[in-house]
């Protein structure tokens, strides 16, 4: 089988999604060829903030120039037979769609509703603004100009068929998974270090309302004197919150790193924490998403704690390969977190089992077989 992989899709540090698709199709014994042009330079100038909706405009002549050069590339491959459009392409896929002349199937690697994630989970314009309007006319055009679409989750690919109003045979479930850099930092070891002294929970990411990093912070306050400490990294629109809440709650375990962690200073965090946080926010995303964070503890063997989501119960299960708490509840959070630290044999067995169920179903070959037999389908 030849795949087409087609795009401006993000590889790269804090993007494994494309590069492990990629990988994972070669290991299933398909020839994948790449057809790419990065547009945004990095994480941070993707995820940044607009002014206003003609901020994007900046965006345009890079667009152009990727376009053209996109174009040319495509032109001169001569075979294959099917197109996957790497996230994130929700227009790349149209340029898709207009080059392939032989007709061949049309994957959409969506990933996630851009209409959602700007529109209701940070909130950068109103419900009713021209913008909400464009990015969900987009988000369902994009999947409509398709003919299988991949998203994260089950509990998503419920959200795309009742807000897009699109069939469920569309849309395909292929899990997230960590970067392969990360996994240099899995020593065999699978818990946490019991000879250190004291005990370390671990939270990373972004400070958006659906990570919950408040109810983080209000399960230290229950958590304080008991000799824990807390760990957040990263950085956000809510860090600047998160640092005041800390400050009015006068935590003194609780240590805000305020930056983004590279690769291998997060795999060296991990590998020191006894405890990873997923996610605790009560958002209509939180219950729809399996965070990176989660999938990244897994795949080095770690506890995990993490909000009870119907995404969650996708994967996980409560007191089998983590500890499932009900969203936006610090106490039921603070609970289980002196649930792991009274019992280190809990947390070993915890780590052993998420990276067993990693192993299964969240590397590359995993997630490359899964796709494989879709396109199968496809071209059945």
């Amino acid at each position: 089988m030849r795949i087409l992989y087609f795009g401006t899709y993000s590889k790269g540090p804090g993007y494994p999604r494309n590069t492990n698709l990629i990988e994972g199709l070669r290991l299933n014994g398909c020839e994948v060829i790449e057809c790419h042009y990065p547009l945004w330079k990095g994480t941070e100038e993707k995820g940044k903030r607009p002014s206003t909706l003609l901020s994007y405009t900046r965006v345009i002549p890079r667009l152009l120039k990727a376009y053209a050069v996109l174009i040319w590339r495509f032109l001169k491959i001569r075979d294959y037979d099917c197109i996957v459009v790497g996230y994130t392409g929700h227009i790349d896929v149209f340029l898709a769609r207009l080059l392939n002349r032989r007709k061949k199937p049309i994957v959409f690697d969506a990933f996630l509703s851009l209409y959602d994630t700007v529109i209701h989970d940070r909130r950068w314009f109103g419900a009713s603004s021209m913008a909400s309007r464009f990015l969900r006319w987009l988000d369902r055009q994009a999947c409509r100009a398709s003919d299988l679409v991949l998203l994260d989750t089950e509990s998503h690919i419920e959200y795309f068929c009742k807000e897009f109003d699109l069939p469920r045979d569309r849309f395909l479930r292929v899990f997230a998974g960590v970067e392969r850099r990360l996994l240099r930092y899995d020593d065999g070891e699978r818990g946490s270090d019991g000879n250190r002294e004291g005990f370390r929970a671990l939270y990373f990411g972004t400070f958006l309302p659906l990570h919950g990093v408040d109810v983080i912070v209000e399960a230290a306050k229950e958590l304080e004197g008991k000799g824990i400490s807390l760990i957040l990294a990263g950085k956000g629109e809510g860090l600047e919150g998160i640092r005041r809440l800390s400050s009015k709650l006068g935590l003194k375990e609780v240590t805000i790193l305020g930056r983004w962690v590279e690769v291998e200073e997060l795999g060296r965090m991990i590998g020191e924490a006894d405890v990873v946080l997923g996610i605790f926010g009560t958002t209509e995303k939180a219950k729809r998403v399996i965070p990176f964070k989660v999938f990244a503890a897994m795949a080095l063997g770690k506890a995990i704690i993490t909000a009870d989501t119907p995404a969650a119960r996708e994967l996980l299960k409560d007191g089998y390969n983590a500890l499932l708490v009900p969203p936006g509840d610090p106490k039921a959070l603070a609970r289980a977190v002196m649930a792991l630290k009274g019992d280190r044999e809990l947390i070993h067995r915890l780590g052993n089992r998420a990276k067993d169920t990693y192993k299964e179903l969240c590397t590359p070959i995993s997630l490359g077989r899964v796709l494989k037999e879709g396109i199968e389908r496809l071209l059945d």
